[in-house]
C-alpha cells in the first residue's frame, strides 16, 4: 500500500442514517470521520487485492 502522505478530497453521498451513526462515533471515540473512512476503504481495498493484481 502506498503511505503516501499526500492526501486527495472526495465527494460521495452517503445515506443520512448512516452519516449521523459516523458523526455519533466520531463524537464518541474523538476520532475524526476521515480516518474511519480512511481506514473503511484500505480495508475494502485489502480484502479484493487479488482482484485488482490482475
Amino acid at each position: 500500500m502506498n503511505e503516501n502522505p499526500r492526501l486527495t478530497s472526495v465527494v460521495f453521498r452517503l445515506n443520512k442514517d448512516r452519516l449521523e451513526t459516523l458523526k455519533d462515533l466520531s463524537r464518541e471515540t474523538r476520532i475524526r470521520q476521515s480516518e474511519y473512512l480512511r481506514e473503511a476503504i484500505g480495508d475494502l481495498l485489502e480484502k479484493y487485492e487479488d482482484r485488482l493484481m490482475d
